[in-house]
C-alpha cells in the first residue's frame, strides 16, 4: 500500500478555510443569495455543509443513494456555525487518515484524487463564503487560502466546468491578487 498521506499544511489550509465560512455564516442566513441566483442564504448555507457530508462519504464509496439526502437537508438549522464544524468533522477525519493523497476517490461527477478533493472543498468554502459575505475576504488569510487553491485547485476546477458546475472563467487584468483571480476563474 502506497503511503504518501496529505500534508498537514494542507490539512492546516482546510481548516483555514473551515473557519472563515463559519464567519461567513455568523452573519445570519435570511435573503437571497445575490451571488448565487436561485439560492438563498440558507440553500448556499444548506449546500457547503451538506458538501461536507458527502464528500466524507465518498472515502467508504457510498451509493448516491445513500448522500442524496445531504443535498436536500437544512443542516444550519438555527445555530449555523456550530453546524458547519459537525458536518465538517468526518470530511476533515477522512482527509486526515487517508494514506495516499492520489487515492481516487469517487465524487458524484468524476473520479478525483484525495488532494484534489481537498483543494475542491477549499475553493467551495472559499467561494461561498465570499457569496455570503464579501467582508471576509478583506484581509490577509483569505488572501493566502485563494493562492493556495489557484496553486492547487485548478484542474479539479477546470474537471468541474467539463460538467457545467461553473460558469466560464473570468478575465482578469494583470497584477490582480489571488482572490479577484480565483473568483474569475469559479466564474463569478
Amino acid at each position: 500500500m502506497t503511503t504518501n498521506p496529505l500534508p498537514d499544511a494542507h490539512l492546516a489550509v482546510l481548516d483555514a478555510a473551515t473557519s472563515l465560512f463559519g464567519r461567513a455564516l455568523a452573519g445570519g442566513l435570511d435573503g437571497d443569495c445575490a451571488a448565487c441566483p436561485g439560492w438563498t442564504r440558507r440553500d448556499c448555507a444548506n449546500h457547503v455543509l451538506g458538501g461536507g457530508l458527502r464528500y466524507a462519504a465518498y472515502f467508504p464509496r457510498l451509493p448516491e443513494s445513500e448522500i442524496a439526502w445531504t443535498r436536500t437537508t437544512d443542516h444550519a438549522g438555527e445555530k449555523p456555525v456550530p453546524a458547519l464544524y459537525r458536518t465538517s468533522a468526518g470530511l476533515r477525519k477522512e482527509l486526515a487518515k487517508a494514506p495516499d493523497a492520489d487515492a481516487p476517490v469517487p465524487h458524484r461527477l468524476a473520479e478525483i484524487p484525495v488532494r484534489d478533493l481537498l483543494a475542491l472543498r477549499v475553493v467551495e468554502l472559499l467561494v461561498h463564503a465570499h457569496d455570503l459575505d464579501a467582508s471576509t475576504w478583506d484581509s490577509p488569510e483569505a488572501e493566502e487560502l485563494a493562492g493556495w487553491c489557484l496553486d492547487h485547485a485548478r484542474e479539479v476546477l477546470e474537471l468541474m466546468r467539463s460538467f457545467d458546475v461553473l460558469a466560464e472563467a473570468r478575465a482578469v487584468p494583470i497584477g490582480a491578487d489571488p482572490r479577484e483571480r480565483l473568483l474569475a476563474l469559479s466564474g463569478r
